[in-house]
């Protein structure tokens, strides 16, 4: 058997990029209805929306801010950017660590907290109706698992 070229991929090949054509299509679309129900009840973007999930999700609700910008994906400068336009938006306050100068926190205020919470609702229920409505139950838990094999095969190192 001789090995495929890039000009006539097999038949398994194309059905690999095929299936893997469908996950990113089934992703995208997903992910599109959810950040668009953010956007029209929050007029929140998607970087602005997981930094407030992520806040939501620990229990201080303060979180280091170049933890913040690595867990999405963004360099510090970058993620700088977002941290203004939520401080901004009185959501959060950056609070400076009392042990180490270099640590800034990211922390909720309380209107922050009542928006990712309300955040954290909608993209609940959206979830339910946009995944595990459609899939059922077992096959989301199926796809989740399966994604996160993926994330952990995948990551960049250190992550």
């Amino acid at each position: 058997m001789t090995p495929p070229t890039k000009a006539s991929p097999t038949l398994d090949d194309r059905a690999s990029i095929e299936l893997w054509g469908r996950v990113i299509q089934g992703f995208q679309a997903t992910n599109r209805a959810i950040h668009g129900a953010i956007k029209a009840a929050f007029a929140l973007n998607e970087a602005e929306a997981e930094t407030l999930l992520n806040l939501h999700r620990h229990p201080e609700h303060r979180v280091p801010m170049a933890k913040l910008a690595r867990a999405a994906a963004f360099t510090t400068g970058g993620f700088t950017k977002i941290a203004d336009k939520l401080t901004r938006r009185g959501l959060v306050v950056r609070v400076p660590c009392a042990d180490d100068r270099r640590v800034t926190f990211l922390e909720l205020t309380p209107a922050g907290s009542d928006v990712a919470a309300e955040l954290a609702r909608l993209v609940a229920d959206v979830n339910r109706s946009r995944v595990i409505d459609v899939l059922g139950p077992d096959r989301a838990a199926l796809v989740a698992e399966a994604m996160t094999d993926l994330y952990r095969a995948n990551r960049p190192p250190g992550r």
